[in-house]
């Protein structure tokens, strides 16, 4: 009876080691940002994790080891892997470029177990949620879920997937990146430029100046000048351009008297920069286009804003430079 005891003993004893572990959970621990370059979603995923999809497809596993397991269960490692994929409007309606989807999945393989559709909400919107399983071996399962989420010009399909117990191991992760997904908002373009709010600082040893982050640093020769630069909006002739030269001990007066005559002047005026006054003169140096130049003198040098806007949308354009001019401080 004894010797029957510890022989049984040795059997359960053998099938516990023998089995299987079960799989740990993986840690959701740093995660790294995304954002699609074409069409603007965003998700997080683990750092340690790589992107290995293109533009509008983007593929987060871990190596491309793991990747080939989905695609060849006869090779690769065991792993999770998400994927988020955009899929075109293009003047059809969100349920029929989700049934085209579904319909292709099926076909991408030979035996698929496709669970109902849950209704679920993801990133503030409603979306849909189809669990699935796919048999590779006679033990072993792909395991994951699809969700389904309508923007404005796309539909947006986030798939997680896990090979065998790997699925309920990343879990975790899983639930963290999905929480993590922004839908891209579709802003329509106005036909009028408009400045950004965001502001940006240059700075020069002669000055600096803040200016909207949407205006183009433009290359301009120096010259004669000690320093030179120029900004400007989205077209050619709206601009401004600061040059810098010495005042030959003159004030900001003669200065302006010798310079006001190179122009055939519309208009002059007085202003303010950085505490200093300073003198304006106003021309057309060609037709529909108006452009203001603006000297005061600091240090025994000339600074000289100059703007030039679109005569015909002058409203939205110099309100802008002249903010820029204001927000001159000299050196």
């Amino acid at each position: 009876m004894k010797k029957s005891l510890i022989f049984l003993m040795f059997i359960v004893v053998a099938f516990i080691g023998c089995s299987k572990k079960e799989t740990p959970p993986v840690p959701v621990g740093e995660m790294s940002d995304y954002k699609d370059p074409a069409y603007g979603f965003k998700i997080h995923y683990p750092k340690e994790w790589k992107q290995l999809g293109t533009t509008g497809k983007a593929v987060f596993v871990k190596s491309q080891e793991v990747a080939n397991k989905f695609m060849d269960p006869a090779s690769g490692e065991e792993g999770g892997q998400v994927t988020v994929e955009a899929l075109k409007l293009e003047g059809k309606t969100p349920e029929e470029v989700i049934a085209a989807s579904k319909e292709l999945f099926k076909q991408t393989w030979s035996k698929v177990d496709i669970q109902p559709d849950q209704q679920i909400t993801v990133a503030t919107k409603t979306a849909t949620k189809v669990g699935y399983s796919v048999p590779v071996t006679a033990k072993t399962n792909i395991t994951g879920y699809q969700i389904y989420v309508v923007g404005d010009t796309a539909v947006y399909k986030l798939d997680f997937v896990g090979y065998g117990d790997q699925f309920t191991a990343h879990a975790g992760v899983f639930d963290a990146m999905l929480k993590s997904f922004e839908v891209p908002v579709v802003i329509i373009k106005s036909d009028k430029w408009m400045a950004s709010p965001s502001m940006e600082n240059y700075n020069s040893n002669f000055f600096t100046m803040q200016y909207p982050e949407n205006m183009v640093p433009e290359n301009v020769s120096k010259g004669k000048f000690d320093f030179s630069m120029k900004l400007r909006a989205d077209r050619l002739d709206c601009s401004i351009q600061i040059d810098v030269f010495g005042a030959q001990k003159l004030t900001t007066e003669k200065v302006f008297d010798q310079n006001k005559g190179k122009v055939k002047a519309r208009g002059t005026g007085k202003a303010t920069i950085d505490g200093n006054e300073a003198l304006w003169v106003e021309d057309a140096p060609m037709a529909n286009v108006t452009r203001r130049q603006y000297y005061v003198v600091k240090n025994d040098k000339v600074i000289r804003p100059t703007v030039i806007w679109f005569a015909a949308q002058k409203d939205i354009y110099f309100p802008v430079f002249e903010k820029c001019v204001s927000s001159l401080k000299l050196k």
